[in-house]
């Protein structure tokens, strides 16, 4: 989808895109495949997220639906989410040392939604973390 916008604002014909778009997959420069694969590689090891911004923002680079299964499939493979979304969480707790308990959590339990995790995820960690943090 990204090449096929550059070459439509170079202002290309849609045949020339194609043509251009088979060229570039057989010498193995565009795989929807590949590219989705190395964006969650990239997401688990520099900025983790969860599963649902993981498939947004792979959808919004115009991965087509079967590339995005594999690619959560990948995900899964990779990491568990359940243990992602603690060790977030834990780490982000600290920026709400001293906050009410109310807004600690409130605030956390945004900050792991934004980042792309499930409630049933988000819940356990951040009752964790917030309980962990209040100990200290």
């Amino acid at each position: 989808m990204e090449m096929r916008q550059y070459l439509e604002g170079k202002g290309y014909s849609i045949p020339i895109q194609d043509e251009v778009l088979a060229w570039l997959s057989d010498l193995g420069y565009v795989d929807d495949l590949s590219f989705a694969l190395q964006l969650v590689e990239d997401r688990c090891r520099t900025n983790p997220v969860g599963e649902l911004r993981l498939v947004q923002e792979l959808r919004q680079k115009g991965i087509p639906e079967p590339f995005i299964e594999d690619a959560v499939a990948h995900f899964h493979d990779l990491v568990d989410e359940a243990a992602l979304a603690q060790e977030l969480a834990i780490k982000r707790a600290r920026h709400y040392r001293g906050e009410d308990r109310i807004a600690a959590i409130r605030k956390l339990t945004g900050y792991l939604r934004r980042r792309g995790f499930s409630m049933e995820n988000i819940r356990p960690a951040v009752a964790q973390a917030i309980d962990d943090e209040q100990e200290l």
